[in-house]
């Protein structure tokens, strides 16, 4: 858990956890020789991958950003997000908003829980949102995503689900902006608060080596052609603000910030 202070805004980041992931699923379009020669991998090829996740404290609203694994812990090295909620010092009742950035099983998979033997909403005094196109994706592959039931579908039944398009203003500080490419209804969340901004970009970045080499894609991105020109789009903003930006991916806290370079821009992180 790390909480930070934004303008006027709460930020704190809630650590789901870690594990090694195959490093070459973050870089289906290069050859391996080549991100091999900037990255270090384990005698497997993978890489420790985090999962920070958000929760805002914003005019009167408790914004969750991203649920974590939930019950599949991988060991116990994921689903610490209650955990760390408890440990800011908030119940599942105090939160107000959630956000899934997209439909991801690692994004969605707290939605729930288990209470009394019945999958049950964790928050619920929750508005949850979602991309609707990544609705209309992945409830068309219900029988193929095992959690879409679960997380997502059972929310609409109750009534709590918001599916969205295009820009969305939940509060005067909390913005959700569209960022299409790692899947069609992706969203990334803009916060500004007295003159400053941070961004948390969902899965638009994986790894740092995304933000210096923006054409580098994940195999797990649906429009591939599409997210370059995304990252090209946020990362300007994100130099012209000096954007705090929250990268769920990186290593805890994955917070950092873009710094130009001569051909491009690097991630700067934050300890």
């Amino acid at each position: 858990m790390h909480e930070s202070t934004l303008g006027d805004l709460k930020l704190i980041i809630l650590d789901d956890g870690s594990f090694p992931f195959p490093a070459r699923y973050f870089f289906a379009n290069v050859a391996q020789a080549i991100w091999q020669q900037e990255l270090v991998t384990d005698p497997e090829g993978k890489i420790p991958v985090g999962h920070n996740y958000a929760l805002l404290q914003s005019v009167g609203e408790r914004v969750l950003i991203d649920t974590g694994y939930g019950d599949d812990t991988h060991g116990g090295r994921t689903g610490h997000l209650l955990e760390e909620l408890a440990k800011a010092g908030y119940r599942r009742e105090d939160v107000t908003m959630v956000v899934n950035t997209h439909a991801h099983g690692d994004h969605t998979s707290r939605n729930t829980c288990l209470l009394h033997g019945r999958s049950e909403p964790a928050f619920p005094n929750a508005r949850y949102y979602l991309g609707r196109a990544d609705w209309d994706r992945f409830q068309g592959a219900e029988g193929r995503v095992h959690h879409f039931k679960q997380q997502l579908r059972l929310l609409a039944e109750r009534g709590m689900l918001t599916l969205t398009d295009g820009a969305l203003q939940l509060t005067p500080e909390v913005s959700l902006l569209p960022t299409p490419g790692h899947t069609p209804g992706h969203i990334s969340v803009f916060i500004e608060s007295r003159g400053t901004m941070a961004i948390y970009l969902g899965d638009l970045c994986h790894h740092r080596l995304h933000f210096s080499h923006p054409d580098w894609v994940s195999c797990f991105d649906t429009d591939p052609q599409q997210t370059p020109k995304t990252r090209a789009r946020v990362f300007q903003t994100a130099l012209e603000h000096d954007a705090l930006l929250v990268c769920p991916h990186a290593a805890a806290p994955g917070l950092g910030r873009l710094r130009p370079v001569q051909h491009g821009v690097v991630w700067s992180p934050i300890a």
